[in-house]
């Protein structure tokens, strides 16, 4: 295939070539600064809706048309400059920049494609964010260049006539040559050697400098991701404290079960996560929680907190159902998240809706983040056995350091003692009875030990909850029945435990006094 050589065509416009290069390039830098402005906005905001986030907006095919002709510009320039022994490093780093543009061009926007069905996480914006930012600076560089080039070679005398007569314009630049497909490999590869040899003394030539470079850059980078993560969009760790909807909030602890109190399933493929969460409110209003404020970000989508399944997790702390939070109060509850089996995971975030702002065609909120990685209890576990005298601790449940001894226990259809009621200064001793409902078959079990409740475990915390400690985690086993039990301990019994078991417990040859909490099962062999 015969064709014509450029290099004439390429000198005698060389002028007006780099004034389109520069009009090209300052689209692309504007363009590119859109993109940047997209994602800091996204950062600053945390979109909840994204309605501008469409590809058209941000990326066009008339921009890929631009950066493909600028690749052709600086290749045909790169050819002329090599054909006339002139200095041609920018129109290779040029090219090279504008290839790697047009592959993060696509992956951009396949990225805005998809924003719609799903939104990135906030550290993926801000990283997205430096990287367009990062990409915009060697733009500003070319730019200059590239205007330097367009009103001559030599900026001080502007004359572009003896930069022509400089370029060597002949005959043999129009002339016509034989375009022959393959080449010599071995040349590239040699000239390449050259250049990472002569590169590389360079470097050693100019050490110090290199050093100063990489400093700036990596202090620069490290002051970015810093402030990233710590200021602007700071991620909240458990009993750190969150300043939102004019109250300030604690996550004390977090769970993920599938249990009751009891040790029980509560549905079938159900599993729950439960957020402990301290209030506080100094706004100098009283507030109601608006739950939809306080999303679960899962791998499957996001949840919302639930009310309907408080009543299981009782040892965890006090329901929220609607309560006003009083000015200068403090108050302790849960929050309740119901999941499906593909939203178990190891770590979630929470996110607190802060402010909410509405514009035409989107809605903007600010979010605080909080990570939780929820203490798991999924299946029933049996932790110990003891024999009576023995101390039961239950420090590996959500009882904390509580625990149980067991001295000695008794069955009986009744129980009377005596105790010492004082009024004022006046007291004086009194007798009372507790009877077993017999009418029900019922008998009483006498314990005789001592319980101590950790004053700090949310079960104890829980105010809202009626139920002491045997009733809510206590069973009876005698034989091969396991049977609940009633607590019927007058308030005015120290250091005895009544408890209302079915009669039929008087005449069993074996007995075991089984403690269950959320599944941590203990045996104490009481006969």
């Amino acid at each position: 295939m015969i064709l014509k050589k450029p290099y004439a065509f390429l000198i005698k416009h060389f002028r007006l070539i780099h004034i389109i290069l520069t009009a090209m390039i300052t689209y692309m830098l504007v363009r590119s600064f859109k993109m940047y402005n997209f994602f800091s906005r996204y950062v600053e905001n945390i979109y909840s809706t994204l309605g501008d986030a469409v590809p058209s907006n941000y990326i066009t095919s008339f921009m890929m048309i631009i950066v493909i002709l600028i690749i052709s510009f600086s290749l045909l320039m790169y050819l002329l400059m090599n054909n006339k022994k002139k200095p041609k490093t920018l129109y290779m780093i040029l090219s090279i920049y504008y290839l790697v543009f047009f592959a993060g061009l696509i992956g951009y926007f396949l990225l805005f494609k998809n924003l719609n069905s799903y939104s990135i996480t906030i550290k993926n914006a801000m990283v997205l964010r430096d990287l367009t930012l990062i990409v915009i600076i060697p733009q500003f560089i070319f730019l200059i260049l590239s205007f330097i080039r367009a009103v001559g070679f030599d900026i001080k005398k502007f004359n572009f006539s003896s930069d022509i007569k400089e370029l060597d314009l002949s005959d043999k630049d129009n002339e016509e040559f034989e375009f022959v497909l393959g080449v010599d490999s071995y040349k590239y590869s040699r000239f390449l050697r050259r250049r990472m040899r002569e590169f590389k003394y360079y470097i050693l030539e100019n050490k110090f400098m290199f050093i100063l470079l990489s400093g700036l850059i990596v202090a620069t980078l490290t002051t970015i991701i810093i402030l990233n993560f710590t200021v602007y969009n700071r991620t909240y760790k458990v009993n750190q404290r969150v300043q939102a909807n004019n109250l300030i909030i604690s996550i004390n602890n977090s769970y993920l079960t599938n249990l009751d109190y009891k040790g029980q399933k509560i549905a079938k493929n159900k599993f729950f996560l439960v957020a402990n969460v301290t209030f506080i409110n100094n706004s100098g209003l009283s507030t109601v929680l608006s739950l939809s404020n306080y999303e679960l970000k899962t791998k499957d989508g996001t949840v919302y907190p639930t009310i309907t399944r408080n009543n299981h997790f009782i040892d965890l702390g006090a329901d929220y159902s609607k309560e006003r939070i009083e000015n200068g109060r403090e108050e302790n509850f849960i929050l309740v998240y119901e999941l499906n089996k593909n939203q178990v995971q190891d770590k979630y975030t929470l996110r607190i809706i802060d402010e909410v702002e509405y514009s035409t065609g989107s809605m903007n909120a600010k979010v605080k983040s909080i990570e939780l990685i929820p203490n798991k209890y999924l299946e029933a576990e049996n932790i110990s056995t003891h024999e009576l005298k023995q101390k039961v601790v239950l420090f590996e449940t959500v009882l904390n350091n509580s625990d149980l001894t067991i001295n000695s226990y008794n069955i009986a259809n009744k129980y009377s003692y005596q105790f010492e009621a004082c009024i004022r200064e006046n007291c004086q001793n009194k007798t009372e009875i507790v009877i077993a409902d017999t009418a029900k078959d019922k008998t009483l079990l006498i314990l005789s030990g001592e319980l101590n409740l950790d004053s700090n475990s949310f079960f104890v915390k829980n105010n809202k909850s009626s139920l002491t400690f045997f009733d809510a985690f206590v069973k009876i086993k005698y034989d091969d029945k396991i049977s609940s039990v009633k607590d019927v301990t007058p308030s005015s019994l120290v250091d005895k435990y009544l408890l209302e078991v079915d009669g039929a417990v008087n005449k069993a040859k074996k007995i075991d006094l089984v403690i269950s909490v959320r599944g941590k099962t203990y045996t104490i062999n009481l006969k």
